[in-house]
């Protein structure tokens, strides 16, 4: 007959070091998921912060208003048609910045996942139709939005179909330690508060200062009268046709365009100068294929000018070897002069 041995040794129990390392995998995969959320945080709040301020695109100036609309990349067009919109351009920087702010806070981060990949998304279609070199980092950014809302998704999804019971909501514990918990929920939105602020400050300071002055010589402005004698051929006439000088100066310099008799276009900045004279510089617009620090290098032709205002408004301009009578041009400003109204005007819709 066998004999039972009563002393067998009981199993081990690893039960403790199996909830240790579920606790440290799930401790990791938070922080994980945190770093991917921060990051997410700071890209949304940067660019919704340069759209706040008009930094990245800017204001819609007279400046700019000679180029015509087969000389523009699709890119420029994009950035024009941004501009001419201050609404839409603060808007769309809200969106992006609260959204940015949102997955700072651990109450709110479905709904700054969802906003970011909805701004992100809209991007990319943009950087797609527009040809902006940007395509693939906006694509990042909507799988980094997605990756966020992976803890919430069973909820997301419950909610939407209306099927089964909604349970608690995940939290996020990058240190398992209830202490640190009560730390976090008041430190949390105290930091995520300093990081906006310290963001907006930041691209606020990227940015020249900005400041308008409509007065003459700003506009857009046709040659009425020029000294020079024609060339022969038109296509060789480099006589002033047209020349349009922007109201918004960013560290000083507005935007400046000159159409020449030919029909070249150039384009640079102006600033004003001392005794009504005013420093025009100047280079042939950006070619397909050049590279933008080649074009950036390239310092133009900086001409200084004598702007003198006549008793019928326009402008008899003198020096480096111009004499010219400049009078207004309405129909180059209408863009930049018709602005908004709720109200159905005689002329609507006006659509040129």
């Amino acid at each position: 007959m066998a004999r039972t041995d009563d002393h067998a040794p009981a199993p081990a129990d690893y039960s403790t070091e199996k909830r240790l390392a579920r606790t440290a995998g799930v401790t990791l995969a938070w922080w994980a998921h945190g770093g991917v959320r921060l990051a997410l945080a700071l890209v949304l709040m940067y660019y919704g912060a340069a759209k706040l301020v008009f930094g990245q695109f800017g204001f819609s100036d007279a400046g700019d208003a000679l180029i015509a609309h087969g000389e523009m990349s699709p890119m420029g067009l994009l950035w024009r048609m941004v501009a001419f919109s201050p609404v839409f351009q603060f808007l769309s920087g809200l969106a992006e910045f609260g959204a940015g702010l949102a997955l700072l806070w651990r109450r709110t981060v479905v709904l700054g996942a969802l906003i970011g990949a909805a701004s992100m998304s809209f991007v990319l279609v943009l950087n797609i139709g527009y040809d902006v070199m940007v395509k693939t980092p906006s694509a990042v950014y909507i799988a980094m939005s997605l990756v966020v809302l992976i803890p919430w998704v069973p909820r997301l999804w419950r909610a939407v179909l209306g099927r089964g019971e909604i349970g608690e909501a995940p939290r996020p514990r990058l240190v398992p330690w209830r202490p640190a918990e009560r730390v976090g929920a008041v430190a949390g939105p105290i930091a995520a508060a300093v990081i906006a602020g310290l963001v907006l400050w930041g691209v606020t300071t990227m940015y020249p200062p900005r400041s308008v002055d409509e007065s003459v010589p700003a506009g857009v402005w046709a040659v009425a009268e020029d000294t020079a004698q024609p060339a022969a051929q038109l296509s060789e006439d480099a006589r002033w046709s047209r020349l349009a000088l922007g109201s918004i100066s960013y560290g000083g310099a507005a935007q400046a365009q000159l159409r020449t008799a030919d029909g070249t276009l150039r384009a640079g900045s102006w600033t004003r100068g001392e005794d009504g004279t005013i420093e025009l510089r100047l280079k042939d617009l950006r070619e397909e294929g050049q590279p933008v620090q080649e074009y950036l290098e390239d310092e133009g032709e900086t001409l200084t000018l004598t702007v003198q205002e006549q008793a019928d408004e326009t402008l008899h301009v003198t020096g480096e070897g111009q004499d010219l009578v400049l009078a207004p041009d309405e129909s180059g400003e209408v863009l930049y002069e018709r602005g908004f109204s709720w109200g159905i005007r005689p002329d609507d819709p006006f659509n040129r």
